[in-house]
């Protein structure tokens, strides 16, 4: 294919080299033309003398001008193929995946191999899941049918989303944490989407989806506190039925007291549950 491809430039550059010829002879014609009226014209006729020694002029600039436009034209056409050339595209031809993978081969060189190599191209998605169908109509008639994993917005569309929710169940009811859970599942091949592997948080998402996860946000067993008393604006939320807003403004206009911890990038607020010196009426019973 590239041997034709090099053969269709090479018939190409014999009819462009043909059409400048042709372009160049009827300049040259024009120009012979006008120089013979010239020279026909009597001297005494200065003005007719003047005005055709003019168009003799523009004829020879406009002769020189297309010799030079064909010049660069010429320059700018690709080089001609050796005998080497020609031997080094035959063993490369027949060898395309080690043409695929060179080093020499760039992103635009293999569009443009896939280009001349395929006529047609399916993809074929199985339902909403993860799987798909790739299949490759190549030049001569061969088909070729390839699967592969797409990527997917939800954990709802992978294809064995129920069975993973079953293994994080049984995983969780054993008494794994969420980072240990994260781990089992990367060793045991799951794979979740948009991501290359499992981690805590994520598993934390899917354990509230079961039921399974714990009432605190997710970062607040990591929360170092300096007693038991300690709880987050959440915590302490539940605790006086109030909603966390309400128990923030509270902090913020000093009914309540606490202090600022950072865990990881994060900053968390934790308060006193056992101080009741605030006043606040949380509505339980004394």
């Amino acid at each position: 294919m590239s041997l034709q491809a090099a053969e269709d430039i090479e018939l190409e550059r014999q009819q462009l080299h043909e059409q400048w010829k042709l372009r160049l002879e009827r300049a040259g014609y024009e120009t012979a033309l006008v120089r013979r009226r010239y020279e026909a014209v009597d001297p005494d006729n200065r003005l007719v003398a003047r005005t055709l020694e003019r168009d003799w002029e523009c004829a020879l600039s406009a002769e020189q001008a297309l010799r030079d436009e064909q010049q660069r034209a010429l320059a700018e056409e690709p080089e001609h193929l050796t005998d080497a050339d020609r031997e080094a595209i035959r063993q490369l031809a027949q060898n395309i995946p080690a043409l695929w993978s060179a080093a020499s081969t760039t992103p635009r060189d293999r569009q443009t191999i896939a280009r001349m190599l395929l006529e047609r191209v399916e993809v074929l998605v199985l339902g909403e899941t993860e799987h798909a169908e790739l299949t490759c109509h190549w030049s001569g008639g061969v088909v070729t049918k390839h699967a592969f994993i797409r990527p997917v917005r939800r954990f709802e569309q992978l294809e064995h989303f129920d069975k993973l929710l079953a293994r994080i169940t049984q995983l969780r009811t054993h008494g794994a944490t969420a980072q240990s859970i994260a781990d089992i599942l990367n060793t045991e091949g799951w794979a979740p989407p948009k991501k290359d592997s499992f981690n805590a948080p994520m598993i934390h998402r899917l354990l509230q989806r079961c039921g399974l996860g714990t009432t605190r946000p997710i970062w607040s067993g990591n929360v170092p506190r300096q007693h038991d008393g300690e709880v987050t604006l959440q915590e302490y939320a539940d605790r006086v039925g109030a909603h966390r807003q309400t128990v923030y403004g509270w902090l913020r206009r000093g009914q309540i007291k606490g202090r600022l911890v950072k865990v990881g990038s994060q900053r968390i607020w934790l308060v006193n549950a056992d101080d009741t010196s605030t006043g606040i009426c949380t509505g339980e019973s004394s």
